[in-house]
């Protein structure tokens, strides 16, 4: 099991004050979140994408998991809009072909957010539909499309295991892949038992703490969820796969470096990292 920072909690620094910051730590493993100001591929990506890999490369660090930003900007795989869809679709494999550019072959997938006037099966078709086709690009380019239930909060489709396994089952592509997330799995009322038993493939996990009432993504020990019992649950099933801390929130992006380190110093006292 290896553990990784997220430079979605540095939003509002420079990329190399993340990276600075990881290398202090000794974590060599990152999670690149790409939105502005960090990488937006619609705004000088070749620019940024030769940059952000100069950076990495010259500390000896790698990409494990590319996040493309899908919660803020207008982009939905399930947009009852054929055109917003279809521009949602562009984005995510325009982000791929970065992705791959960057030397990772993972990136993140939501299901996006069904119109509330039609049916949730209506937008769950436009949603399937969007990752085949994404699936599609994936296969081609031996990518792994990493799938994240989101919260109660962000989404009315996927947002618990059985949702998870659903969208997988339909798709029926290798490229489509499972993974946690501590919050949304906790709103949901499960545990990391609970997807191994139908998803032993997971491919990621985002390691955070909550409130347990909301979508907030907190530092570990800043909210109530039971985080050490999820990992201990991970060592029991053995994953192999990353741990990324996906701390957000205003109470951190002022000093983001502080609540990177209080939390892998947390996970550090457990003796696995």
């Amino acid at each position: 099991m290896r553990f990784a920072g997220m430079n979605i909690t540095f939003r509002n620094f420079p990329f190399h004050y993340f990276l600075d910051s990881m290398e202090r730590l000794g974590i060599s493993q990152i999670e690149l979140w790409a939105g502005e100001p960090h990488l937006y591929v619609y705004r000088n990506p070749i620019k940024s994408i030769r940059r952000i890999k100069k950076e990495i490369k010259s500390r000896n660090m790698e990409i494990v998991c590319y996040t493309p930003e899908q919660c803020v900007y207008p982009f939905n795989l399930a947009a009852l809009d054929p055109q917003w869809r279809k521009a949602s679709i562009d984005y995510f494999i325009e982000n791929m072909y970065a992705a791959l550019e960057l030397e990772t072959k993972m990136v993140l997938i939501t299901s996006g957010i069904g119109d509330f006037s039609v049916s949730l099966g209506e937008s769950w078709k436009y949603s399937s539909d969007s990752i085949y086709q994404l699936s599609k690009v994936a296969e081609k380019e031996g990518i792994t499309l990493a799938l994240e239930p989101l919260t109660q909060f962000e989404s009315n489709l996927i947002t618990d295991a059985l949702g998870v396994k659903k969208m997988i089952e339909e798709i029926q592509s290798p490229s489509l892949k499972g993974m946690i997330d501590t919050v949304a799995m906790h709103l949901a009322n499960e545990t990391p038992d609970d997807y191994f038993s139908i998803l032993p493939d997971l491919c990621h996990f985002h390691l955070i703490d909550g409130d347990g009432q909301s979508d907030a993504h907190l530092a570990l020990d800043d909210g109530v969820l039971k985080w050490r019992e999820d990992l201990a649950s991970l060592q029991r099933h053995q994953y192999k796969g990353v741990c990324t801390l996906e701390i957000m929130g205003t109470r951190y992006y002022q000093n983001p470096q502080d609540a990177i380190i209080n939390s892998f110093e947390k996970i550090k006292e457990l003796g696995i990292l």
